[in-house]
C-alpha cells in the first residue's frame, strides 16, 4: 500500500523500461606511479519509476592504480526494474623523457648574469635558464633524474670556447646540448666579429654532432643602446644559416626576448639597464621556451597497459611545430 498522498505509480508500459547510460571512457595519468583518486559522473538514467537508485563499483573517488579498470554500474527503481552498464577507466604511467642529460653551453647569459631594472647586476645561477629548466622538468618527470649542466662562462668569446666545449662534452656526456654563444665576440674593441663567432659556433655544432649529441642552437639576445647592437642581427643571421645547414633545431632567443612581455618601461624590457643581459623575467622567458622545446622533442607518449612510444623527432630541421603549452595534460 502506498503512503497517504503518494502518487500512484505508472505502469511499466507508461513509464518506459529503466535504462542506464554510462559515461565515456575516462583516462588520466599518475605523475608519480602511485594510485590516483578519480571522481566520475554517475550514469544517466532514463525511464523507470522514481525513486531510482544508482551505484558503481568501484565508486567515484576510488584510488585507481596504473592500468585499465572496468567500472560496473547498476540502477534499480520502485518497480524493481534493474539496468546496468560498464565503462573503462584508464590510469597511464608517469610522464617520461627519452633524453634526461642536458648541457647548456655559452657565456654570461647562459651562466645567469642578471641585470635588474633598478640598475643592480650580478651572477645569479638560480635565475639562469638552465637552473629554471631543470627545476621545471624535475617537477613534472618525478620518476626520472633530470640534469641540466650549466656550462656558462662569463666573458668568454665563442672563438676561444672550442677547447672548453670539447672538454665539457667529454666530461658530461649529455644527450642534448643547448648552444648560445657569440655575444662577446661582437665587442667593437676586441671582438672577432660576427663571422668569427659564427665559424666558432659552427665548429661546436659539428663537434657535438660527431659525438652523437643532439644540438639545439640558440640565437643571441638583442642589445639596447650599445655600439655592438648593430652586429647582433648579423651574427643571428649566420646562426640561423648554421641551423638550417646542419639540420638542427633553432630557438630564436633574439625574437623571443625582443617580443617578450616583462616588467619595466624601457625599450626591450626583458633586457636590463646594462643593455646586454636579461632581467629575471627575461631568463624566465628563455627557460619556458627551452622547456617547451624539450617536452616537444623528447616527451614519451605513455600508452595504456604500461606501454609507451617515443616522441623523439630526432631534431629534424631548424624549426619545430608549436606544441601545447609546457606541463600540458596528456593526450
Amino acid at each position: 500500500m502506498l503512503p497517504p498522498g503518494a502518487p500512484t505509480p505508472l505502469p511499466e508500459e507508461k513509464i518506459g523500461r529503466l535504462a542506464l547510460a554510462c559515461p565515456a571512457p575516462v583516462q588520466t595519468q599518475s605523475f608519480n606511479g602511485g594510485p590516483v583518486s578519480i571522481g566520475f559522473e554517475l550514469p544517466v538514467v532514463a525511464g523507470g519509476q522514481a525513486p531510482v537508485t544508482v551505484g558503481c563499483t568501484p565508486e567515484p573517488g576510488h584510488a585507481f592504480g596504473i592500468g585499465t579498470t572496468q567500472v560496473s554500474c547498476r540502477a534499480s527503481d520502485a518497480l524493481q526494474q534493474t539496468a546496468s552498464c560498464t565503462f573503462q577507466l584508464t590510469v597511464l604511467g608517469p610522464p617520461k623523457l627519452s633524453a634526461t642529460r642536458f648541457l647548456a653551453f655559452g657565456d654570461s647569459i647562459t651562466a645567469g648574469w642578471v641585470s635588474h631594472p633598478d640598475g643592480r647586476d650580478g651572477l645569479e645561477p638560480t635565475s639562469s635558464y638552465p637552473y629554471l629548466v631543470e627545476r621545471d622538468l624535475r617537477s613534472r618527470y618525478v620518476t626520472q633524474t633530470i640534469d641540466m649542466v650549466n656550462a656558462g662562462a662569463p666573458g668568454e668569446d665563442a672563438r676561444d670556447a672550442g677547447r672548453r666545449f670539447a672538454s665539457v662534452l667529454r666530461m658530461n656526456r649529455p644527450d642534448v646540448v643547448f648552444l648560445m654563444h657569440g655575444t662577446n665576440d661582437l665587442s667593437i674593441q676586441n671582438g672577432g666579429g660576427p663571422e668569427v663567432a659564427a665559424d666558432a659556433v659552427d665548429s661546436m655544432v659539428r663537434r657535438a654532432r660527431a659525438l652523437g649529441v643532439d644540438v639545439v642552437l640558440m640565437t643571441v639576445a638583442p642589445q639596447r643602446a650599445r655600439e655592438e647592437a648593430a652586429r647582433v642581427p648579423l651574427l643571428n643571421a649566420r646562426i640561423r644559416q648554421i641551423a638550417a645547414r646542419r639540420d638542427v633545431v633553432l630557438i630564436d632567443v633574439h625574437q623571443l626576448v625582443l617580443d617578450g612581455s616583462c616588467q619595466g618601461g624601457r625599450t626591450i624590457p626583458c633586457m636590463g639597464p646594462d643593455g646586454l643581459h636579461p632581467t629575471r623575467d627575461g631568463y624566465r622567458l628563455i627557460a619556458d621556451e627551452v622547456a617547451r622545446v624539450i617536452v616537444e622533442l623528447y616527451d614519451v607518449e605513455i600508452l595504456p597497459g604500461d606501454g609507451e612510444r617515443s616522441m623523439d623527432k630526432s631534431l629534424s630541421g631548424p624549426d619545430i611545430e608549436t606544441p601545447e603549452p609546457f606541463l600540458r595534460g596528456r593526450r
